[in-house]
């Protein structure tokens, strides 16, 4: 449902001997160009909630926590709005034990949400992978990495990532186990924009974010932008002789629709002349061959 997030509280007053004085803080010096005055960046590196940040000028206290690592020890499980109570307890303890003060849950702001999910695809994790490598999303540039084990549509403000979760968690020695428990996934993961966290929260408040109707909203969004390819399973032969005065184009949009789940946009162009490839996209537009789905949609059920 979430996984790593940024929350925010201010003012929050911490005084400087008592953060110097932890294990693990470092401090940086630096002159605030808008206001013109010295401010102190404070950085601990904390077991249980991984990054936090004082800013003293602002008194803004930042963290940067995976709730499931918090919660479970790992990332793999995946957490439910029923956890969200816990996770803020959770932070609610840590911060006192660690600077004795009581931040309400009312009062943290977000300035990131990574949404996931985990598909269960079996052995069809790479095709899926494949699959998304080849489209294109509204406003985002489309890159695959890790030998085709990764795909990420992003821009400026928001990204979004499918990927082989196991692949992922053998790269970081994992245990055994958790090697096991990741096996068959597809792992789906959206960094929010800013402008779709203020819809739902004009001041991005903690509370009103991290439940079920924003996840809904953001997975919902990415899902809806997938298209699937098809095979030619359902094509017959009574099919083809209604159309054999087309059986020249026929056999080339077939040929083309292979390579097309075959390889990138970009390696196409390569093989094709610029004419003969927009040839080729024009009749994919105008010819219409009976098909079958070959991958499943993706789909979150809760």
């Amino acid at each position: 449902m979430f996984d790593t997030v940024v929350i925010k509280a201010r003012p929050i007053h911490l005084e400087s001997e008592a953060l110097l004085s932890m294990e693990n803080c470092k401090s940086v010096t630096f002159l605030n160009k808008e206001t013109g005055v010295l401010q102190t960046r404070y950085e601990i590196y904390d077991k249980q909630l991984s990054y936090i940040k004082y800013l003293d000028g602002s008194q803004t206290l930042s963290i940067q926590v995976s709730i499931p690592k918090l919660l479970y020890g790992n990332n793999v499980t995946l957490i439910t709005e029923d956890d969200i109570p816990s996770f803020f307890e959770s932070v609610q303890q840590r911060i006192h034990q660690l600077f004795s003060i009581s931040i309400p849950h009312s009062e943290w702001s977000i300035s990131r949400a990574d949404i996931c999910w985990n598909f269960q695809a079996g052995k069809d994790v790479g095709e899926y992978v494949r699959m998304l490598s080849k489209q294109k999303l509204a406003f985002k540039n489309t890159r695959s990495y890790n030998q085709d084990q990764t795909v990420e549509f992003s821009n400026k403000s928001s990204r979004i990532i499918f990927y082989d979760k196991q692949r992922q968690i053998q790269k970081e020695k994992a245990t055994p186990e958790l090697v096991e428990k990741s096996k068959g996934i597809l792992r789906l993961e959206i960094k929010s924009s800013n402008s779709d966290m203020k819809k739902f929260s004009p001041t991005k408040n903690a509370i009103e974010l991290l439940n079920k109707s924003f996840f809904d909203y953001m997975t919902a969004k990415v899902l809806n932008e997938i298209e699937y390819p098809s095979s030619v399973s359902t094509m017959d032969l009574s099919w083809l002789m209604e159309n054999k005065e087309s059986i020249t184009k026929i056999e080339t949009l077939l040929g083309f629709q292979v390579l097309q789940n075959m390889f990138e946009e970009s390696t196409l162009r390569q093989l094709f002349t610029s004419s003969t490839y927009a040839n080729r996209k024009a009749l994919a537009k105008k010819m219409t061959i009976p098909k079958g789905n070959c991958l499943e949609p993706l789909v979150i059920n809760q």
